[in-house]
């Protein structure tokens, strides 16, 4: 017994090590190329396993008593996917203003007046003169090291409070993972392919169904790469094929329908085959919620109501307050999830007061939920010290934890190819009903600097990713205990690659200023102070009631096609990107339902795993060579490159 213990803790320790091998790799990556980092699917973690899956073929061969077992390839993965996460939105948006008071505040007057003389000094690089490098850039590796002292105070303070914000959501996970992962069988339809790759002896492997279509899909992307860098070579369009909805109406339609924006109608594969993993009702109500939102826009633009592309005013509430929408569904539905889950809470706080654990589990209650109180007092000690009252920073966070529970639970229920919610956060509740009008311009900077990627985008959120890796772990059979411990190492772990990977970036390509969001908030709340007035709790409302409605006709009819959570993710930006390939999707699923039944949909599934499979792949090769190059290549995701590299 000692032995296999051993052996054991070995294989773990080898499986964290191959984790951090990977880690700076897919942490550059992350940095260099944001196209990569903007599906629920993230790409620099998943090819990874491709690379090691492919590795473990070899060994398997060739070398048995040394290739990676199941369990320590899905700890990897859960490893690198949650460190990625960490890497990725919240480091990518976060970062740049690190520096960007102290390089370009004398190109914006207010900022220099108003902004950075509220900066907490432990956050922020205030000393141009210590930044001459990076501005300018050429460096390398040897350059970042010898300047890491200047660094080291603001990455350590990042560190601290994503930790502590990620701790947060970590112990809400472990005392909700027994529901979220056992009792209410939860589809994870983002965790399809990474079982694959992590289950070598997976009959999937042997299925032309998975070969056949990964192999079409790969050699288009391959051609369409070659066409990219040589314009002579014919390419197959699998991506936009319309970039705006707007651009194949007529010239003379004009107002209202300019209000549809920014609408493009684009397949890209890998996306619309996510969408066959989503439940049909699900799916369904994404797409018609999409729709109904782009109505709302041309309606609204007929009656002469300004607009913004993202939902409202960006950071500030603003119509048509799609935003507010969003929150006042978000509350919805947390408060739904509370009511259908009272019987397991009661059991759950029985565990916590005894100390007790649930059957077969090495995780305590009792200890994530300390942990959890542990890091929302820090928290607001930690607002304390910076200048901010503990309620103010509570309420904020508390109000981010409900969000990110409702998309957590969105993410494991439907599992949409991108959960984008544009600039939706704390800050549109606070502001919609005037919880901002005593605060001083300080209190305001260091709020909004702070905890901005609380309010960015959450393509990349941490909690799902926590989820899933827990989700993993109980199909791998691997201690919920151990998956706690890794999943925490690789939140530091990822939060300082990530950081350490956009510092690089700067001393590589020169500091480019940041897009000045925090700052501008700041400015519309002190020249425009929000008064609190009714269209933004009103349009709370208006959400907070179409779920309530949705539940109340479910229930009363079952089979009703429309669901909750697809208007929840449907009402802001990020939907858009992927509408028309996840309304293919939905055809051909019922089709082949409708047609092959169950054994049709599992060969289609398995299909929808090969074209994923042969898109990354692609994607591997082609940021590869343009990391290694720095030239611009094709992408099979939706942003191109040139915007970053060149």
């Amino acid at each position: 017994m000692a032995r296999e213990a051993s052996i054991g803790r070995i294989r773990t320790g080898r499986a964290l090590i191959t984790g951090l091998v990977f880690l700076p790799f897919t942490a550059y990556w992350s940095a260099e190329i944001l196209s990569d980092i903007i599906s629920s699917l993230l790409f620099p973690p998943v090819c990874a396993l491709i690379v090691l899956a492919a590795i473990n073929v070899a060994l398997r061969r060739w070398l048995p008593s040394v290739a990676y077992s199941s369990a320590e390839l899905t700890v990897t993965y859960i490893f690198l996917s949650m460190a990625n996460a960490m890497c990725a939105e919240w480091t990518y948006f976060n970062a740049p203003y690190i520096a960007h008071y102290a390089l370009f505040s004398e190109r914006n007057p207010w900022d220099r007046e108003h902004v950075l003389p509220h900066l907490p000094a432990w956050f922020y690089l205030t000393n141009a003169a210590d930044l001459e490098n990076y501005r300018r850039g050429g460096f390398g590796l040897a350059t970042l090291a010898a300047a890491l002292p200047i660094w080291a105070k603001p990455l350590a303070a990042w560190t601290l409070l994503f930790g502590l914000l990620c701790g947060a959501m970590l112990c809400i996970n472990a005392l909700m993972r027994e529901l979220w992962t056992r009792r209410e069988k939860l589809a994870f339809p983002m965790l399809q392919v990474p079982v694959l790759l992590t289950t070598p002896t997976n009959a999937a492997w042997r299925s032309p169904y998975l070969w056949g279509p990964m192999l079409v899909i790969f050699a288009i992307d391959i051609a369409n790469g070659m066409a990219f860098l040589f314009p002579s070579v014919p390419s197959i369009n699998v991506r936009f094929l319309v970039g705006r909805l707007a651009d194949v109406l007529p010239s003379t339609a004009g107002s209202p329908f300019t209000a549809l924006g920014w609408t493009s109608i684009g397949i890209f594969p890998f996306m619309a085959a996510i969408g066959l993993f989503m439940p049909s009702d699900l799916l369904f109500s994404a797409i018609f919620f999409f729709a109904v939102r782009k109505a709302l826009q041309v309606g609204m633009e007929l009656y002469g109501y300004e607009q913004g592309v993202f939902g409202g005013g960006w950071l500030v509430p603003a119509a048509p307050y799609f935003s507010e929408q969003t929150w006042g569904a978000v509350i919805a539905l947390f408060i739904g999830a509370i009511v259908t889950s009272k019987g397991y809470l009661a059991e759950l706080w029985r565990h916590i007061r005894h100390g007790t654990a649930f059957d077969g589990d090495d995780l305590r209650p009792r200890h994530a939920m300390i942990g959890l109180v542990c890091c929302l007092c820090a928290l607001a000690a930690l607002g304390v010290v910076v200048g901010l009252p503990a309620w103010l920073v509570l309420c904020y966070v508390l109000l981010f934890l409900v969000f990110s529970v409702v998309l957590t639970r969105i993410r494991a229920q439907l599992g949409p190819p991108i959960h984008e919610m544009a600039f939706l956060g704390p800050h549109q509740v606070l502001l919609g009903v005037g919880g901002f009008g005593g605060l001083s311009e300080s209190a305001n900077v260091q709020l909004y600097h702070l905890f901005f990627v609380t309010n960015r985008i959450h393509r990349t959120h941490p909690m799902p990713y926590q989820l899933e890796g827990m989700m993993l772990g109980r199909r791998g059979r691997i201690s919920p205990r151990l998956v706690f411990a890794i999943l925490a190492i690789a939140v530091i772990a990822g939060t300082v690659a990530g950081q350490l990977a956009h510092t690089m970036r700067g001393y590589i390509h020169g500091a480019q200023p940041a897009w000045g969001e925090p700052s501008a908030a700041v400015r519309s709340i002190s020249e425009k102070p929000q008064s609190g007035g009714p269209a933004a709790p009103l349009a709370m409302l208006t959400g907070f009631a179409v779920v309530l409605l949705l539940d109340a006709v479910r229930f009363q009819y079952p089979g009703f096609l429309l669901h909750p959570v697809g208007y929840a993710l449907s009402m802001n930006f990020g939907i858009d990107y992927c509408w028309f390939g996840l309304l293919i999707a939905l055809i051909m699923k019922l089709g082949v339902q409708r047609y092959y039944g169950l054994r049709g949909f599992e060969r289609l599934r398995i299909a929808a795993i090969g074209v994923i499979l042969g898109e990354f792949t692609a994607e591997l090769i082609w940021s590869s060579y343009s990391m290694l190059t720095q030239t611009v290549t094709y992408s099979v995701s939706f942003y191109n490159r040139a915007g970053w590299l060149q």
